[in-house]
């Protein structure tokens, strides 16, 4: 079959999709192709637009335990009208020396993540620019003098250099989006849970920037840290391709280029916990959280054999550490702009494992993952008694994305 496309992806055997791009047939003096890429039919609804070798539909959380045999080439859907930039992007050179990292939102949480990442030298973040904009013009000036100041003595050390952005231009200049806005946190004393609360405020923060995105054909990485973390990576797949009446447009962006940071604060309480208790070592060799950014979050403490009293104790840490800190007279930030998103994104960004909530079967669900081109579950095997508890979960949560109006019309639960 032809191959066609002059640029680091090639398009295998589509011509119609390669006209749309104005991409004809390689050229036989040219290097073999580094990404090749076959068409495939599914619901653009459930499956990612674009996936790496290897990856096949599985139904429900069926995926997070292991992989169904795959092709040896990338896949593509070619019906949603959006995919295009992203086969577009996926041609071009990857960076060389790093990619822009942009964050929207310096209050306490996007403080804290932007801090550590203009304190983290570039050959270990993979981040060469960190573009800050904030509502707040004094606090954005505020933060720029801020991180500009962050240095290392003799500059032995190459770390980020921060500008400053506006909504109108960061998806112009960046690589991967950071929305850590938000209309306010909860005070302390504020009964219940305080992450849901913020859902509707924020989602309608969050369709600012989805417009801008879509302005600026943005073809990078969308990632979410605002509460509630999962439910506003759904809201930001949904809203970017839903019209007027919630019906599908795939105009919008794709569902393997979002991802809500969140998973990765949970996991550090439990290991907190474990950390305590004298597990550590085999509860980070063999254990993983699953789940959102909430109360609902479960943490095992190893997947093949796991301990219903050592998982318990590590989920309950999870779950409650957040709300003793509150209990302390103080809003907890620290370990989520550090461990979900300062040490988060290098693993992201250079195709390690980590925690996340990425697209599985139409719904954000939390899991060990891998990217950094399409951002989805790193399959692992699991005891039953895991897959058993995550299957309940993930069905709660779908049913809960229903009533929220998290899906698009039509979609079948």
């Amino acid at each position: 079959m032809t191959l066609y496309g002059h640029g680091r992806a090639a398009i295998l055997g589509d011509p119609i999709t390669a006209e749309r791009l104005g991409w004809g047939p390689r050229p036989s003096g040219l290097p073999a192709p580094e990404i090749v890429l076959e068409p495939r039919s599914g619901d653009p609804r459930r499956e990612p637009w674009v996936a790496p070798p290897g990856w096949t539909p599985q139904p429900e959380c069926e995926g997070l335990w292991g992989r169904a045999a795959g092709g040896e080439h990338w896949s593509f859907l070619a019906s949603p009208p959006g995919v295009l930039r992203y086969l577009e992007h996926l041609a071009r050179p990857a960076p060389a020396c790093g990619v822009v990292v942009a964050i929207a939102g310096l209050g306490r949480v996007g403080g804290v993540a932007a801090t550590h990442l203009a304190a983290t030298p570039t050959r270990m973040s993979g981040v060469r620019e960190l573009l800050v904009y904030d509502v707040d013009g004094a606090n954005l000036e505020r933060w720029f003098l801020e991180l500009s100041s962050i240095a290392v003595w003799q500059e032995h050390e190459l770390l980020p250099r921060v500008r400053l952005t506006s909504p109108e231009q960061l998806f112009n200049e960046c690589d991967v989006f950071l929305f850590v806005a938000t209309t306010g946190v909860p005070p302390l004393g504020t009964m219940g849970d305080v992450r849901l609360v913020q859902l509707a405020p924020n989602r309608a923060l969050l369709k600012g920037f989805l417009e801008q995105a879509r302005a600026a054909n943005f073809p990078g990485l969308f990632l979410v840290v605002s509460d509630p973390v999962d439910w506003l990576a759904q809201a930001a797949f949904v809203d970017s391709n839903s019209d007027a009446a919630g019906h599908f447009t795939g105009n919008g962006l794709a569902p393997e280029r979002i991802a809500g940071l969140g998973l990765g604060v949970m996991w550090g309480r439990a290991l907190a916990a474990a950390r305590r208790e004298g597990w550590q070592a085999q509860v980070a060799a063999r254990g993983a959280a699953f789940g959102p950014h909430s109360t609902d979050v479960l943490a095992f403490d190893d997947l093949n054999r796991p301990s219903l009293q050592r998982s318990e104790v590590l989920t309950r840490a999870a779950r409650e550490w957040n709300y003793l800190v509150r209990g302390l007279g103080f809003l907890p930030y620290v370990g989520p702009g550090v461990s979900s998103v300062g040490l988060t994104l290098p693993r992201l960004l250079s195709g390690a494992e980590f925690p996340a909530s990425v697209f599985l079967d139409g719904l954000y669900f939390g899991c060990p993952a891998r990217g950094p081109e399409a951002l989805l579950p790193a399959a692992r095997p699991a005891a039953p008694e895991v897959r058993l508890a995550v299957a309940d979960l993930y069905q709660r949560l779908m049913h809960q994305a229903a009533e929220l109006n998290m899906l698009f019309r039509g979609y079948l639960v």
